[in-house]
């Protein structure tokens, strides 16, 4: 089972074009079976009021499921889950935030990459440590009431050795599918720091990791291949 984890920055490649067209060709190439979306624009009138959810599922050719966390108008902004796989159900979660809203999306998948069943969530956590510690708390609650095998995706904003990224993996016992290499991922063209994850539950195995090149956005996109162990 192929996972792809991207923040696209709305489709605003490093080049200062917005192209969710582009954005699509890099993940297509890969071929995933999930695709977690960071930084998804609905409508919004800086983005050309594109419906970057409804464009990314033609594209692809798959199912997509967007939460949106904060509004602006009729246009919003939020996570974005992408499958081949059936999809059972989802829920919008809202984490604790100071500033600007953040939410995690879950996704709950029948059938995908050989698995018979998949829980899937895609978060986007806060700019300041306090707030992160928090949304990592509320977060490994909801993980731990989730059914498994679990794979959890975003950018965390924070490097991995930080309090956040370590309280939700202590409190949830999930796997850093990267965790041996720890390779950056941010800023794309010149990266420096790792803050994009996926981790998954000790069900899963982790058989390959890559970071992609691309300057489609300023994060360069992370693929795990998992298997059940």
């Amino acid at each position: 089972m192929r996972i792809v984890t991207y923040n696209t920055r709305g489709s605003l490649g490093m080049d200062g074009s917005r192209s969710t067209r582009r954005i699509a060709e890099v993940v297509r190439a890969l071929t995933p079976d999930v695709v977690c979306f960071q930084e998804i624009h609905r409508r919004l009138p800086w983005s050309g009021r594109e419906d970057q959810p409804a464009l990314l599922s033609t594209l692809l050719g798959r199912r997509f499921v967007f939460q949106s966390n904060a509004s602006f108008g009729l246009g919003g902004y939020g996570l974005g889950i992408a499958t081949r796989g059936q999809i059972a159900g989802h829920a919008e979660h809202l984490l604790p935030s100071l500033k600007e809203q953040r939410g995690a999306l879950e996704v709950r998948l029948r059938e995908i990459g050989g698995l018979r069943a998949l829980t899937v969530f895609c978060t986007h956590w806060g700019l300041q440590a306090e707030e992160r510690l928090q949304q990592a708390e509320a977060l490994a609650q909801i993980i731990n009431a989730a059914p498994h095998p679990i794979v959890v995706c975003g950018d965390l904003n924070e490097p991995a050795e930080e309090p956040a990224v370590q309280r939700l993996l202590a409190l949830t016992g999930l796997l850093d599918a990267d965790a041996a290499q720890n390779r950056v991922t941010f800023v794309s063209d010149n990266p420096t720091t790792r803050i994009d994850y996926i981790f998954h539950s000790p069900d899963l195995a982790t058989t390959n990791v890559e970071i992609v090149p691309s300057q489609a956005s300023d994060h360069l996109p992370l693929l795990a291949d998992l298997e059940h162990t």
